[in-house]
């Protein structure tokens, strides 16, 4: 029985000094971003109307402290008789991410708009006064979606997704903090 026992000890403290380093990259992020979340939007009617895709996001972390970074790489299309427009947008916010224990998933919050660039340059006049409403639009939905989730079908996540207490920002990856 004391074999047993010292093997399932032994058997813990291995599995609990793997797990204890875990964190999720930039690249983990910007690939869980890009492959399971999708953003379109679609208002008004045929004649005057918004359309918003976002294409490509990539993430950066820890550049400023505890703060996500997210470049949203998308097209809009602006529908109207008078002055039709299409333009390709370089949206940049910065966010802090939280990871909800009971979902076991990092979502952002105090989300902040950094800068819009646009191309055609000279568009951007002609999108300032809808920029508000898009930028309503993708605030809130990437502040309502979780930007990353951990997979508790797989057996290694499922352990660390239960030990998950919070997580902490440091450059190029989210640290996630066990329980004590």
């Amino acid at each position: 029985m004391p074999i047993i026992r010292l093997t399932l000890v032994s058997v813990l403290l291995l599995l609990t000094g793997c797990v204890s380093q875990y964190s999720i990259t930039e690249q983990e992020l910007t690939n869980y971003l890009n492959n399971e979340i999708h953003f379109e939007t679609k208002q008004g009617n045929q004649l005057f109307g918004i359309e918003m895709k976002i294409n490509n996001v990539e993430v950066t972390l820890g550049q400023q402290a505890e703060t996500m970074g997210i470049m949203a790489y998308s097209t809009i299309k602006v529908r109207n008789p008078l002055m039709p427009l299409k333009a390709k947008l370089i949206v940049k916010f910065e966010a802090k991410p939280w990871y909800d224990a009971v979902t076991h998933s990092v979502y952002l919050n105090q989300l902040n708009l950094v800068k819009v660039e646009s191309t055609p340059k000279d568009i951007e006049k002609a999108i300032t006064p809808i920029a508000p409403q898009v930028m309503q639009f993708l605030t809130h939905f990437l502040e309502t979606q979780p930007v990353y989730v951990l997979d508790v079908k797989e057996s290694n996540q499922a352990l660390i997704a239960e030990m998950t207490k919070r997580i902490e920002v440091v450059p190029g990856k989210l640290k996630l903090i066990f329980k004590d």
